[in-house]
């Protein structure tokens, strides 16, 4: 089966470098993958990949007291856990959290 020019795997693979052309297929990205399927997506790739390398960055990667340049904290990597809600917490003026029996 001979493929159109259009249809051409190579062709395809090439980066789409004009923003129209980019608008224009928006509504067939969309359509078969979704709009919150994406948003998850990006999220997903921000949190393992792109904060990593955040802090990984070597201007990110050291910091120093002002009152001690001998003292310093060295950033190694980065965890985000899942979400978690404590109901009926707050903060007490010494800075610890007390929980509210019910």
């Amino acid at each position: 089966m001979a493929y159109e020019e259009d249809s051409d795997p190579d062709t395809l693979a090439k980066p789409v470098k004009d923003v129209e052309e980019k608008w224009k297929l928006l509504p067939h990205f969309l359509r078969m993958r979704g709009l919150m399927r994406q948003h998850i997506d990006s999220f997903n790739h921000f949190i393992n990949v792109e904060i990593k390398q955040i802090v990984a960055a070597k201007t990110n990667r050291e910091i120093r007291s002002e009152a001690d340049p001998n003292f310093f904290l060295e950033y190694t990597d980065i965890y985000i856990g899942e979400p978690n809600l404590e109901e009926d917490a707050f903060m007490t003026s010494n800075g610890n959290f007390a929980i509210l029996s019910s």
